[in-house]
């Protein structure tokens, strides 16, 4: 150990890997001199409480506050693995979500790889192809105009259209030409926040089309991409090419809306409804919320696009933070299908037949469209049959031990109970006494099955998790049958998309925002109307979904959903503050969070407690309970679970 003499002596200022709140704090140590090449942002090793841990660097300063003796850095990383405006960025995360700053920064970058971090960077300048790039992508041919108006130096909340020539879940060549023309203009780095794999290989594919190429070591390249199935020495490398300015432009999913860069000049970001975006992991960030803090500190632009925005994305038009873009009624007529909801009322007038699960209308239709190409049934259930009822009286099949449905795994295979997972051989009905059994909710399986027999040589595929999700254009004839998340794009789309057993998810708030995001993505794969391409959706759905669904007009449905939400006092409208623990200790951190002296509305059950703040107010209130904590923590005992903007439910 050593102390610091006058200005000879570098003392770094660092947060440790603890998973203790009330260490979540900066600790100082001294540089040795062998240490000399650390920065801020370095990760270092240091002895802690008699063992070493990890941690990073905040800040490198010559004098200290601490009183006793200061230890040595141990170790050290070759190169930094955050700049100066990811470290800010992490500790505005923290605060506002409550939780730790290492935390943050545990999410915000990759493993190290010390081979990656020695090799020297290299700046060449990409602009001439990126700027190439850009024209390609805004102009649909020589001479025309361009496709649409980049919208990246603003704060936009976009709803987007599927692209006429490419339909699918991610309208790429509208991404890439915005974070391209970001890029390209000199003024920082660009993101690009997608929610999985297939839609970062269309927009790396889109962006290889316009000329550009992926970064690698030794050819250089113009976008780098985060991918979690790369290894770790890639993904480091990406991270680092990024992170150093060697490449301006980065694709990715979740953890790429932190990814630091030297400076930002605007985030993209497609389809922030999706669930792929709430990361796990304390604390619990959402990726909308890492873009929206973001861009506050960092004063980017921010385009935050999707087929269905969500009631949070549109939140932030209503409060005046960012503009709500809509299409037109002409732009939606040429770039989408004719959506067509098939409801109890109109599945009546095609009489018995009318409940199967493929109505005849809609069944003509389909088989109509099988000679312009592929025709897509979407089927909102994996498995075999999720719920089953007794044949003679229609009575729901139960288990015998807890009283949930009993569902099939498979053709020929006892009936399993969906919670205790119980088998019930030989089951008969306790009312009726009959021993077979009807399917009531068909999963992607039982459609398949049923849909090869109705379908005679029309090919028939499945995309599901289990049977195998199809990549984009692996299809260009017959049937496809897909859940949801798994329908692959089709070469200039789908003839028609068949939605069967459409409905609204139970449990939590705005589930008819749920259900028409869903649809309407299923429907951006048919080809537009003026081609022929048309969608039907058999369901029952509430109307604010049927009217969106019919006229794709899912901006103005969200502002409606918004609206009741702001007459009832629910988030987004307010922001939801979970607490968790014993009922003494939450009753504490209440009343030292002031939240009903706030004008917040508290819940109380047995587990915790629930929070309604005013948003004004709301960052008090996590200050505060952040603190208590801590104290908490301090004290040695149990620290509560505060979850700051997590799900709420309604009993």
């Amino acid at each position: 150990m050593t102390q610091p003499e006058g200005d000879r002596q570098r003392i770094a200022r660092v947060v440790v890997d603890s998973p203790l709140p009330h260490l979540d704090q900066p600790f100082d140590y001294l540089i040795p001199d062998k240490l000399s090449r650390v920065r801020p942002g370095f990760r270092v090793r240091v002895p802690f409480a008699g063992r070493l841990v990890n941690a990073v660097v905040l800040a490198v300063d010559d004098t200290t506050e601490f009183g006793g003796r200061l230890l040595d850095m141990r170790s050290a990383a070759y190169a930094e693995s955050y700049t100066p405006e990811s470290l800010r960025l992490a500790e505005a995360l923290a605060r506002r979500a409550g939780g730790s700053v290492w935390d943050v920064l545990r999410l915000m970058a990759p493993p190290r790889v010390a081979a990656v971090e020695k090799r020297e960077a290299e700046h060449g300048d990409p602009r001439p192809r990126l700027e190439a790039a850009a024209e390609r992508l805004t102009a649909r041919g020589e001479g025309e105009a361009p496709a649409h108006s980049p919208r990246w130096k603003g704060r936009s909340v976009l709803q987007a259209l599927p692209d006429p020539e490419a339909p699918g879940a991610t309208p790429a060549r509208l991404l890439a030409s915005e974070a391209v023309a970001a890029a390209a203009s000199g003024e920082g780095s660009a993101i690009l926040v997608v929610p999985d794999a297939r839609a970062v290989r269309a927009v790396s594919a889109m962006l290889r089309e316009a000329g550009l190429e992926r970064w690698t070591p030794r050819g250089g390249g113009e976008f780098a991409v985060l991918d979690a199935d790369d290894g770790p020495q890639v993904r480091y490398g990406q991270y680092l090419a990024a992170l150093r300015g060697e490449v301006p432009l980065v694709i990715g999913t979740r953890p790429t809306a932190m990814q630091p860069v030297p400076r930002l000049a605007a985030m993209v970001m497609w389809d922030d409804a999706h669930t792929a975006y709430e990361d796990p992991h304390a604390p619990y960030l959402h990726a909308r919320t890492v873009a929206n803090v973001r861009t506050e500190l960092e004063g980017n632009g921010l385009v935050l696009a999707a087929y269905a925005p969500s009631i949070e994305a549109v939140s932030l038009a209503e409060h005046g933070w960012a503009e709500l873009v809509a299409p037109s009624a002409d732009e939606v007529r040429q770039a989408t299908a004719t959506v067509d909801v098939w409801d109890d009322a109109r599945r009546e007038e095609e009489g018995p037949a009318g409940r199967h699960w493929m109505p005849p209308g809609v069944w003509r239709r389909a088989n109509a469209s099988l000679a312009h190409g592929p025709v897509a049934i979407v089927v909102p259930r994996a498995g075999y049959v999720a719920a089953t009822a007794c044949a003679r009286c229609d009575a729901w099949a139960e288990c015998r031990e807890c009283g949930s449905s009993l569902s099939l795994p498979a053709a020929g295979d006892a009936p399993v109970c969906v919670a205790c997972a119980h088998v019930h051989v030989d089951w008969h009905c306790p009312h009726c006494h009959g021993a077979r059994l009807a399917h009531r909710r068909q999963g992607i399986g039982r459609i398949g099955e049923q849909l090869s027999a109705m379908a005679g040589d029309t090919p028939v595929s499945l995309s599901s998790g289990a049977s195998g999700v199809l990549d984009d254009g692996a299809v260009t004839e017959g049937f496809v049958v897909a859940t949801p998340g798994a329908l692959p794009a089709a070469p200039g789309g789908y003839g028609h998309v068949v939605v069967v057993d459409a409905g609204v998810p139970a449990g939590g708030l705005g589930g008819e925002i749920v259900a028409l995001r869903h649809w309407l993505v299923a429907a951006a794969h048919a080809r537009p109307r003026s081609a022929g391409g048309g969608v039907s959706i058999v369901g029952e759905l509430p109307a604010l979904t049927t009217r969106a669904l019919a006229s794709w007009r899912a901006a103005e449905a969200a502002q409606e959903a918004y609206q009741e939400r702001r007459e009832l006092g629910l988030p987004p409208f307010t922001r939801h503050l979970r607490v968790d623990g014993p009922r003494v200790d939450v009753s504490a951190a209440l009343r030292a969070s002031r939240a009903e002296e706030q004008g917040a509305l508290v819940a109380r059950d047995d587990d915790g407690a629930s929070i309604l703040s005013p948003r004004g107010a709301a960052q008090g209130c996590v200050d505060a309970l952040r603190e208590t904590v801590r104290e908490q923590s301090k004290a040695g005992r149990e620290p509560l679970r505060v979850r700051v903007d997590g799900p709420l439910r309604l009993q």
